[in-house]
């Protein structure tokens, strides 16, 4: 039994606009169906009603499950893939039409991935007091600066700026909505450009080498040439780029476009490679040899133990290989390899268990390894936790 006694640290990967935006609705994640459904069909029939932490394998639903519940937008867990009621769809038809006639399509919905979120989080409404309360719970569980990975509006920053909490934030954001709606003082403030590779495990759309247990292949949202034009043009901006990829054949593409930029004097100031949960060794030492900085979450091992239904073995024991990127590949905590949460749970506790305590002996971290990776932030109280090596457990203490 160990008793550690923890700074505040800084979260590398979140959505906290959105996930602020979302306080207050209706969270499915600890959920079994019965309570699920129960809890569904007691969301308001007035309003279209945004629900959020639904697990598709833990919690199915057919099409007549959804028949006679109230207007819902119903957000998968991993924010790739949602649902909506019939009575939702009638709500949403006089204002969101190529959403609606384009949902049932995979690849035009990871495509368009960011303008999604940002009709979750416009859904969801973000406000003052919610982010408030959103920042408030995340310095309780030792977080007390974070990285927002996807910046939706104009509105959502000034939210933020007008926050105590401003300082504390670094903002990404997509190249349309940098150039489309933010102003030139928030443009002036943002990190770098987002964009997405592939999907998401949760919806069956990381692009992966092999298939999904149902047979889906994964999808790439770019082709080879588009994705090459885009990076160029956003080389000339002079800001930093975070590339979401997390199957190997979306890492092997987004390698594969920045060797072709860099062969050419092209390179960005910083470059992030999000997830990255399935690299193989020879593109990890590709990634190194071209300075690149991998962003992964300790907290997605356990993937390989929720996603057994979906994904096959040989990819669960593949997932998060920290071992052979620190020990092999030559990353290093908190100089190339950054570590955050994707919120799939926010806090310190879950980077504890899950990179201390892996299913799999590759993905195991040292305490050293995850304090490195998350760095240490300057302020803030610090965090209790008991860690239990034989229960393999950690325990956030009051």
């Amino acid at each position: 039994m160990q008793m550690l006694h923890l700074p505040p640290v800084r979260d590398h990967h979140t959505h906290a606009g959105l996930s602020a935006s979302l306080r207050g609705c209706l969270d499915l994640s600890e959920l079994d169906r019965k309570e699920a459904l129960a809890s569904l069909k007691a969301l308001p029939e007035d309003r279209l009603n945004t629900v959020h932490g639904w697990h598709s394998g833990k919690v199915p639903l057919a099409p007549a499950d959804l028949e006679n519940l109230p207007p819902i937008l119903l957000i998968n867990m991993s924010l790739h893939g949602f649902l909506l009621t019939p009575r939702a769809v009638a709500r949403l038809e006089p204002v969101e039409p190529e959403i609606l006639a384009n949902r049932h399509d995979p690849l035009w919905c990871e495509r368009n991935t960011p303008r999604l979120l940002g009709f979750y989080g416009r859904t969801a409404r973000l406000e003052p007091d919610k982010f408030e309360a959103f920042m408030e719970g995340l310095e309780a569980q030792g977080i007390d600066r974070v990285d927002d990975l996807l910046l939706q509006s104009q509105n959502a920053w000034e939210v933020v700026q007008a926050s105590r909490w401003a300082d504390r934030v670094a903002f990404w954001t997509t190249p349309r909505i940098f150039d489309t709606h933010l102003s030139p003082e928030a443009r002036a403030t943002i990190s770098g450009f987002k964009i997405f590779l592939d999907g998401a495990l949760g919806a069956h759309t990381a692009a992966l080498s092999e298939p999904f247990r149902d047979g889906e292949p994964g999808l790439l949202t770019y082709e080879d040439g588009p994705l090459r034009e885009l990076l160029w043009d956003l080389q000339s901006r002079g800001i930093g780029v975070a590339i979401h990829a997390i199957g190997d054949r979306a890492i092997e593409q987004a390698m594969g476009a920045l060797e072709s930029l860099a062969r050419q004097g092209r390179t960005f100031p910083r470059v992030r490679l999000e997830h990255v949960q399935f690299i193989t060794g020879t593109q990890a030492r590709r990634a190194r040899d071209l300075g690149l900085h991998l962003s992964m979450q300790p907290n997605f091992s356990e993937d390989s133990l929720s996603y057994q239904d979906r994904i096959a073995a040989s990819a669960c024991a593949r997932n998060n290989p920290f071992r052979m990127l620190i020990d092999q590949a030559g990353f290093r905590p908190g100089a190339d390899l950054f570590f955050g949460s994707d919120g799939m749970p926010y806090g310190l506790q879950a980077q504890l268990q899950w990179g201390l305590f892996p299913p799999v002996s590759g993905q195991a971290l040292t305490l050293d390894e995850l304090r490195a990776g998350l760095g240490a932030a300057p302020t803030g109280p610090t965090r209790a936790f008991r860690v239990d090596p034989g229960l393999r457990r950690v325990t956030a203490l009051p």
